[in-house]
């Protein structure tokens, strides 16, 4: 039987694996999964390359276990080579080791650390369907048989009543001067008594159809001639202009101090509909994820002030953004974010997380100053007397707002943050959603 995905996973998790079939097959997505649907007699090697082969995507069920399994690396690499999707389901906190790292290290993972583990199932099973929707191989017309296949020939369904079948003539086209006695006449067509029938001398085509095709081509050349002038006769200048699209990037003024408005995105708006529309989203996601992947690691320091009773701090920061997905099929961006501070020596991350924002539901898109955003922060957490006064190097934030966090990115390039903004700012759009700003 055809399947959609393929499960790997080590054997010493099939526990988990048998829980991730069973959540697909009752989504309707079609697993193949080792050993239930090995052959008897089959090699295992010949059935594991073949199931690869004709899936679609490949679901790897990531464990300590499968980290370890070179059986596992090999499937990994054969799905890579065969240009099937990966997706990684975390069920361990584990990192890749390098030789898979070297195949997946890109990929978005779906974490599943937390229980119950059947939520995180039914989130795989919503993605799956999503991606294979998106790409749906599309139906091979095939050519018309020489013999008509007859619908009442083919089996009814176990239980269904039987149709009779009903046995009916081959219909040839023929030219309306044969004889009248090879078949009878209907709707300008001559169905045969029975099966195929030789074919007769040629015949001549009649004078008056030699006069009508002239009488065509003469009206023919005559529309051409006037489509011609008239296209000739055109008053001469440009054609009127499309209307250019709002300049701008979000946070900053426009013309006359006035902030540029993006335009209002469809109301219900799908990614797949949306993908349509120039530029297309999937170019934009990938603009956005070039200008994460470009923080990488970032050093500066934070010089504070009390503005109660004057005293001034200073604040070391490291900033990490790592394996940044932009996923246009859930119009979802995730990235790993890290960060020391000084306030914990170093010694370990303050901050060790997957983030991620759906764009539909992003609010606002802001670059500004990171010390105002700093400062902003303070503020909404009750401390408005703690000001950040500057950072050095200085830093630009880009701020995305959705309606229960903030997703906040450091650039030590500004001209990198409005482009980022910029690009989430038309993919929020391309998504359905709608920003305030």
């Amino acid at each position: 039987m055809a399947h959609d995905v393929f499960i790997s996973h080590s054997a010493k998790d099939k526990v988990t694996a048998d829980a991730v079939c069973a959540m697909l097959e009752s989504e309707g997505v079609r697993c193949w999964i080792a050993p239930r649907d090995v052959l008897p007699s089959m090699e295992w090697s010949e059935a594991i390359i073949d199931a690869i082969e004709e899936c679609r995507i490949m679901v790897l069920v990531f464990t300590a276990n499968a980290n370890a399994s070179p059986q596992i690396r090999r499937e990994v690499e054969r799905a890579v080579n065969r240009g099937v999707a990966i997706l990684p389901v975390r069920i361990e906190d584990v990192l890749p080791g390098k030789g898979l790292e070297y195949f997946i290290g890109n990929v978005h993972w779906l974490d599943a650390l937390n229980p119950p583990l059947e939520a995180h199932l039914k989130s795989l099973a919503g993605t799956i369907k999503i991606v294979l929707a998106r790409t749906e191989p599309s139906t091979v017309q095939r050519a018309p048989s020489a013999e008509p296949t007859r619908l009442a020939e083919s089996r009814p369904a176990v239980g269904a009543a039987e149709i009779p079948h009903i046995s009916q003539p081959a219909v040839t086209a023929r030219s309306l001067e044969q004889p009248e006695e090879s078949g009878t006449r209907n709707s300008g067509r001559w169905q045969s008594g029975g099966g195929n029938v030789a074919a007769g001398p040629p015949q001549r085509i009649p004078a008056w159809a030699w006069g009508g095709g002239l009488i065509a081509a003469v009206l023919l050349v005559a529309v051409v001639a006037v489509v011609h002038f008239t296209s000739h006769s055109a008053p001469a200048g440009p054609p009127p202009a499309a209307p250019e699209p709002v300049q701008g990037s979000p946070g900053t003024a426009g013309p006359g101090g006035a902030a540029p408005t993006a335009p209002a995105a469809t109301p219900g708006a799908t990614p797949e509909v949306a993908a349509s529309r120039a530029p297309s989203l999937e170019a934009t996601m990938k603009t956005i994820q070039g200008e994460l992947s470009s923080i990488g690691t970032v050093s500066f320091t934070t010089f504070g002030k009390n503005t109660a009773n004057g005293s001034a701090s200073q604040n070391a920061v490291i900033n990490q953004i790592s394996n940044v997905v932009a996923d246009p099929a859930q119009c979802r961006v995730s990235y790993h974010w890290k960060v020391w501070r000084n306030s914990n020596r170093m010694a370990q991350p303050a901050v060790d997380k997957n983030s991620w924002f759906l764009l539909h539901e992003v609010t606002s898109v802001v670059v500004e100053p990171l010390n105002q955003y700093s400062s902003e922060v303070n503020a909404a957490g009750g401390h408005p007397n703690m000001v950040v006064t500057s950072t050095a190097p200085p830093m630009t934030a880009l701020v995305v707002h959705m309606p229960s966090w903030v997703n906040e990115l450091p650039f030590t390039n500004k001209v990198s943050a409005d482009r980022a903004a910029k690009a989430v700012s038309q993919a929020v759009r391309l998504c359905g959603g709608r920003l305030a700003n």
